[in-house]
């Protein structure tokens, strides 16, 4: 089973045992959380599919997850720049991401698939993540008598 939910903004098609990563939601690692956004779920079988869809969203239905890891993505450079016009300008963004586990997927009508403890145990056997943590504060210098005494010049006579 596969299901479609929308978080962050964005849709996302997830099923048990996929490691997805999305915009920073609040929570420890290894904490459990739950997605009630769901837009649409599939039951594939053979012939065919028992599809439910939302209007616009399924009652019921949910997807839990395990946050498995906090941090910051890959840099992104934002570069404007006006030909002949001596303007340039650059900046860097890193977004607050999350990586999460999905453990079951339910389509609020009793059906739910779950993730089992081998499963899941070999899935994170696998798991690395990309995410940096956010470096530390930079901090000022400490103002002492040292740093701010001038040091006295010599004013030379004019004849």
């Amino acid at each position: 089973m596969y299901a479609v939910m929308e978080t962050g903004g964005k849709q996302l098609r997830v099923q048990k045992g996929d490691i997805v990563e999305i915009e920073k939601l609040d929570g420890d690692v290894g904490s459990k959380i739950a997605f009630d956004k769901i837009l649409f779920c599939s039951q594939p079988q053979e012939g065919q599919s028992e599809v439910f869809i939302g209007q616009p969203y399924l009652s019921g239905a949910t997807v839990t997850g395990e946050i498995l890891a906090q941090g910051r993505g890959d840099k992104v450079r934002i570069v404007k720049m006006k030909r002949r016009k001596q303007y340039r300008r650059t900046q860097g963004h890193r977004q607050f991401q999350t990586q999460i586990l999905v453990t079951s997927v339910s389509n609020g009508l009793g059906i739910q698939e779950a993730l089992s403890d081998t499963e899941k145990k070999a899935t994170l056997a696998t798991f690395f993540t990309n995410l940096k943590p956010k470096g530390p504060k930079r901090t000022l210098k400490k103002v002492t008598a040292r740093t701010t005494k001038k040091p006295a010049v010599k004013a030379a006579k004019k004849n």
